[in-house]
C-alpha cells in the first residue's frame, strides 16, 4: 500500500500541473497562426476505442499498426489504408499501449497482467507482473520487456511467457506515475528510472551494464526532490539520451554510460534525436534543439507554451509535436519555425506521434487514430 500511495500522490501533482487545473498554472498560449508551407493532410482516420484518460502508445512496423483502445480493445490496422485487419477484446483494462515484435504483440493491464498475441490476434499467453503496467511493453529478439509501477523491469520469453529475469531498483519516497517505456537497441535494454537514473541492462539476462544519473534530486521538500525519467530513452548508434522531470536532458556513451553532456531542463514529454540535434519539449511546452555532440542550444520554439505538448517525432527535415486540443504542429528542424499545422478531433494527443513510412500516426484521448502525410504529388 505504501508504494501505491507514493505513486498516486505524485501522479496527482503532475496531472494537475500538466492539465492546467491548478490556480497558478499558466494559461495556454493561443494557437499559433501558421503559413502552410508544407502541404499535410489526413490520409485516413480510424476509431479504436472509447474516450479515456489513459495514454495509449501505438506500435508499428512496415505493414502492421497495432493500437490499444479503452477499455480493453486491441486492434490491428493496415498501415497504408487504415483498414482493420483484426480486433479483439482482451478482457483486461489495458494501460500504456502496445509492444510489437516479429512474432509477438504484447500489452499490459492496470492490474499488472501481461498479455501476448501473435500477429493475427491469436492469444498466446498471459502472466501476472508485480504491479500495474502504465508503459507499453517493448518486444525484441523474441523477448517481451515490461516496466511496472513498483520500479521493476521484467523480461518474458515471447513464445510462452516464462519469466527470464527481473531488475528492481529502490524507489524514492515520492515518484511520478510513469508512462516511460524501456528502449531496446541491439542486445541492450535502456530504462529511465524514478530518482533520475538511466540504466542499461542486458536483454538476455538482465545484468546491469551501467547505471548513470540523468538528474540529481534537490530541494528542501520531498516534492521538490521528485525527479523521474518520464519518457523512453532515445538511442542512435553510439549515443543514448534521456530527460527527467525537474532535472536535465543528458546524453551518454551507449556502451559505457559515460556522460557526453547535460543541460538543465525539466520535461514530462520526451525527446527525439537525429544526426545533428537532440530535440526536447520542456515542462513549459517549449520545443528545444541542442547540438547532438556538445549540447549547445541551437534554437527554441516558445509559441506552444502551456499547450501540454507531446514528445516530438522526426521525419526527414521535419519535427512534429501535438497538443491538448488535438492540433499537430510541424517544425523545420533547421530553425524551429512552423511549416504546417493540422487539426485532428479536438482531443488531446498525449503521446509522441509515431513515424510509419512517410506518414505520422497520432492517437488521441478520444479513441481515434489518424495517419497524416503529405498531400498527393507534394514533395
Amino acid at each position: 500500500m505504501q508504494a501505491l500511495y507514493r505513486i498516486v500522490v505524485a501522479s496527482s501533482v503532475l496531472a494537475l500541473s500538466a492539465c492546467g487545473t491548478v490556480s497558478n498554472a499558466p494559461e495556454p498560449s493561443p494557437l499559433p497562426v501558421v503559413a502552410q508551407t508544407l502541404p499535410v493532410t489526413t490520409q485516413w482516420r480510424a476509431s479504436v476505442g472509447e474516450k479515456t484518460l489513459f495514454r495509449f502508445v501505438p506500435a508499428v512496423d512496415v505493414e502492421l499498426l497495432v493500437v490499444a483502445g479503452a477499455p480493453d480493445k486491441l486492434q490491428a490496422l493496415d498501415v497504408v489504408t487504415g483498414q482493420s485487419r483484426w480486433q479483439i477484446k482482451t478482457e483486461q483494462a489495458i494501460a500504456g499501449g502496445v509492444g510489437l515484435g516479429a512474432d509477438v504483440v504484447a500489452v499490459g493491464s492496470i492490474k499488472g497482467v501481461v498479455l501476448a498475441y501473435d500477429r493475427t490476434g491469436k492469444f498466446l499467453w498471459k502472466t501476472q507482473a508485480s504491479s500495474e503496467i502504465m508503459a507499453p511493453p517493448a518486444v525484441s529478439n523474441g523477448i517481451v520487456v515490461v516496466k511496472t509501477g513498483d520500479g521493476r523491469i521484467s523480461a518474458y520469453a515471447g513464445a510462452d511467457g516464462k519469466q527470464l529475469w527481473q531488475y528492481q531498483k529502490q524507489l524514492p519516497s515520492l515518484i511520478l506515475r510513469n508512462y516511460a517505456a524501456v528502449t531496446i537497441s541491439g542486445d541492450v535494454v535502456y530504462a529511465g528510472m524514478s530518482g533520475g537514473r538511466l540504466v542499461a541492462l542486458s536483454l538476455q539476462d538482465g545484468r546491469v551494464k551501467w547505471d548513470s544519473p540523468v538528474a540529481v534530486p534537490r530541494g528542501a521538500t520531498e516534492l521538490e526532490r521528485v525527479t523521474d525519467v518520464v519518457a523512453p530513452p532515445v538511442v542512435d548508434g553510439r549515443m543514448v539520451c534521456a530527460v527527467a522531470y525537474q532535472g536535465r536532458v543528458a546524453c551518454f556513451d551507449a556502451a559505457s554510460g559515460s556522460a557526453a553532456w547535460t543541460r538543465e531542463l525539466s520535461s514530462w514529454s520526451g525527446l527525439a534525436m537525429d544526426y545533428r540535434y537532440v530535440y526536447a519539449v520542456d515542462a513549459a511546452g517549449n520545443v528545444n534543439a541542442f547540438e547532438r555532440d556538445s549540447g549547445r542550444s541551437v534554437w527554441r520554439q516558445d509559441k506552444l507554451a502551456a499547450r501540454s505538448v507531446s514528445a516530438p517525432a522526426l521525419l526527414g527535415k521535419y519535427l512534429v509535436v501535438a497538443d491538448f486540443e488535438g492540433y499537430t504542429h510541424y517544425l523545420n528542424t533547421e530553425d524551429g519555425s512552423f511549416v504546417a499545422q493540422l487539426a485532428t478531433d479536438g482531443a488531446r494527443i498525449a503521446v509522441s506521434p509515431l513515424v510509419a513510412g512517410e506518414h505520422f500516426i497520432m492517437q488521441t484521448l478520444a479513441g481515434n487514430v489518424f495517419s497524416i502525410g503529405l498531400k498527393q504529388g507534394a514533395k
